[in-house]
């Protein structure tokens, strides 16, 4: 991976850590909207409900489960989403009896949904900085690349352009029929100007 790949990696893990973090203490006890603190006293004698848990908690526990899937099974591993009105996390990942149990045994009572996935994100994310690369060749041929990204769902590597259907015909040319390619319609990202 190239430098500058690497920095706005880097960078962009580190935005989202610190609004994960932002947004988990928005629920934090004694913060606005939070929980209230427990009545003196020793609290109320009904039997606690156990709680589903909200949408900072949930984004906290799949920035926790990505860094350690990443890290310990890159080839198994695709991605994972929140589901908010389910109070659920569904990871992505090739089918692995090995990786459920770890992600048991490292996050116990975590509410994780595993989900099968045709590629890991290791996979996903060569082809996706090959293709990277290779915006410059195709900016030379007349196709241009907007965007490219990993879907989280291990599916394919989602290819932004404005000409859709040329790009469709050219990409599989060089990177084969068979790779996990999906051409979408996206125009290109304005730069915000300065304030």
């Amino acid at each position: 991976m190239d430098p500058t790949t690497r920095s706005r990696s880097a960078a962009t893990s580190a935005v989202v850590a610190l609004l994960v973090t932002a947004v988990a203490a928005c629920g934090a006890p004694g913060t606005a909207g939070g929980p209230a603190p427990a009545p003196p006293g020793g609290g109320s004698s009904l039997p606690e409900k156990p709680r589903t848990p909200g949408q900072p908690e949930l984004a906290l526990m799949a920035s926790q489960i990505d860094a350690y899937l990443r890290e310990s099974r890159p080839g198994e591993y695709a991605g994972i989403a929140l589901d908010p009105a389910g109070g659920s996390l569904i990871v992505y990942r090739r089918e692995s009896a090995g990786l459920d149990a770890a992600l048991r045994q490292r996050f116990p009572g975590a509410p994780v949904e595993p989900r099968d996935a045709p590629h890991s994100l290791r996979e996903l994310d060569a082809l996706a900085e090959t293709v990277r690369d290779d915006i410059p060749y195709w900016q030379e041929r007349g196709v241009p690349i907007t965007s490219v990204a990993a879907r989280v769902d291990g599916t394919a590597v989602e290819v932004g352009t404005r000409d859709v259907a040329r790009a469709s015909a050219e990409l599989p040319r060089r990177y084969g029929s068979s790779a996990p390619i999906d051409v979408v319609d996206a125009d290109p990202a304005l730069p915000t100007p300065p304030r």
